[in-house]
């Protein structure tokens, strides 16, 4: 959720019910606060409809665009050009304690998961894999265009099966 989807969602209740009083004293609940609510939620629904591209559809251009350079910055050390993730050494081989990053393209499962787990992912990381965790380093919408990125790498078969389809579409 975006930070403004977040304040959107605190103010637009405590207006409504009347907790915040400066600008409200004078509303009728069932007139001008009815119309304020009815304003929030459409606000919020603009605001929260535009964070996540659809699970399963092609991204924006634009975002693609945008996350190709953050992906660069943040993510191909470990996951490579073009998303496909490090070498896959036998564990015999390995140093111990060492994980390889997955692939991101259609070679793995990154494709399984919708978009806001996908942020999530990069967000908060994923400990036992040695991914570290993103937040603070980037925000909301910085992750949202690295999935529009990855998804760009899938062809589109991969890309209408993605999310929980996945197992019902292959």
């Amino acid at each position: 959720m975006s930070e403004l989807s977040a304040v959107i969602m605190v103010a637009c209740p405590l207006l409504h019910f009347g907790y915040v009083d400066k600008g409200c004293k004078n509303m009728k609940k069932t007139g001008n606060r009815t119309v304020l609510s009815l304003i929030c939620v459409l606000t919020l629904t603009a605001v929260t409809s535009v964070t996540f591209a659809e699970t399963g559809k092609a991204p924006d251009p634009k975002a693609v665009k945008t996350g190709k350079a953050l992906y660069v910055k943040h993510c191909q050390a470990c996951h490579q050009k073009d998303g496909v993730g490090q070498q896959q050494l036998p564990l015999g081989i390995r140093r111990p304690g060492y994980i390889p990053a997955m692939p991101l393209n259609e070679t793995s499962h990154a494709w399984h998961h919708g978009d806001e787990q996908l942020v999530a992912t990069i967000l908060s990381g994923i400990k036992q894999r040695g991914m570290p965790s993103f937040r603070g380093t980037l925000s909301e919408l910085d992750a949202i265009n690295i999935v529009a990125y990855v998804k760009s790498l899938w062809p589109p078969k991969i890309l209408d099966c993605q999310g929980p389809k996945h197992m019902s579409c292959m």
